[in-house]
């Protein structure tokens, strides 16, 4: 009798144990490093955004003399063909889908505000979730 010829070539049940075993430890590894990417790509774009509305601010200032008023803020820096030739192309909007807002301190320093996921401004007093760009005058 020949029972090689009727045995079907496959896996054991410990080889596939095994193997889900191993993918298991790889993953225990892997996955917080993966799923925690998106919270690092909108925090750099936040950042980004900063520059930028900075960037645009100081050159604003360079060409009028001073940072648009408090009222006006970003909007000013859009080009709408009454204040402002331009500065951005459009309204940047943070991550969440949220304008940015700047913040004019008492020292005559400017700072831009991304509101974070709630979208709710945070009192200065607590730790909320906002992102704060640096200072600048």
């Amino acid at each position: 009798m020949n029972f090689d010829r009727n045995r079907i070539a496959a896996f054991t049940l410990i080889e596939i144990l095994v193997a889900l075993t191993i993918i298991g430890v790889l993953m225990s590894f892997i996955a917080p490093l993966v799923f925690d990417r998106p919270d690092q790509a909108r925090l750099l774009k936040v950042k980004n955004d900063q520059k930028a509305i900075e960037t645009s601010l100081r050159l604003f200032k360079l060409d009028n003399g001073t940072f648009p008023a408090a009222e006006l803020g970003l909007n000013a820096l859009l080009a709408n063909g009454l204040t402002s030739n331009g500065y951005l192309p459009e309204e940047p909007m943070d991550p969440w889908g949220k304008p940015y807002k700047l913040d004019y301190l008492s020292s005559g320093e400017i700072v831009v505000v991304s509101l974070g996921p709630d979208g709710q401004l945070s009192d200065l007093s607590e730790a909320g979730d906002d992102i704060l760009g640096k200072p600048f005058k």
